[in-house]
């Protein structure tokens, strides 16, 4: 190798280095708890608003972009979308929320959620992650607002098999980001899952 193509491959990995930090995202946090069960499932099912509501302060719009972007990924991992589906991907937004909301039916729980900024799950975790607040309260970044936070689960045996989350899809003035940049954000929540894209979708 010679020393001008020894230079332009130098030059090429500062530019990556540099691409990367400028990143608006970073991963917060990502695990998976069974990798056999993910890629046995063959269908998949985006929680809805009949599982629960919004988050407080996250609209529609919001909602329909993080959900299609979800879709998208799941698509491109060659899963089937179907609404009996077990394979449950509900979400949560890291929101500032002096209230804290206690859904109908569930019984109140300790943790650092009391601290007025913590994730507000769609689907409330609790149903099927009895542990979360005691794992959750050691995960540096998670109650940084505007943070998103995926959970793969199998509903029915209520076990959790993925979770990820990402910072922040909330701008330095606060408001949620475009429907492109919460694209990427996604992108980056599906980069340890386990089950890859199909070869057509990879870079």
């Amino acid at each position: 190798m010679n020393i001008t193509m020894k230079i332009h491959l130098v030059i090429f990995a500062f530019m990556i280095m540099s691409l990367m930090s400028c990143s608006s995202f970073s991963l917060v946090n990502s695990e998976v708890y069974d990798h056999d069960a993910l890629a046995s499932h063959k269908t998949f099912h985006i929680v809805d608003l009949k599982m629960g509501t919004l988050p407080p302060q996250v609209d529609s719009e919001t909602y329909e972009c993080i959900v299609e972007a979800i879709r998208t990924q799941m698509l491109e991992r060659g899963y089937r979308e179907s609404a009996n589906s077990p394979l449950l991907i509900n979400f949560a937004i890291t929101v500032h929320n002096d209230t804290v909301l206690t859904p109908p039916g569930s019984k109140e729980t300790d943790g650092p959620h009391y601290s007025g900024t913590y994730p507000c799950y769609i689907y409330p975790q609790e149903y099927y992650w009895a542990s979360h607040y005691l794992d959750a309260g050691v995960i540096d970044g998670i109650y940084e607002d505007g943070v998103l936070t995926i959970d793969v689960v199998n509903i029915k045996k209520k076990e959790p098999l993925f979770t990820s989350s990402v910072a922040s899809i909330v701008d330095i003035d606060g408001n949620y980001r475009n429907d492109s940049e919460i694209d990427k954000a996604v992108i980056l929540l599906f980069s340890d899952y386990p089950v890859a894209p199909m070869p057509q979708y990879r870079d």
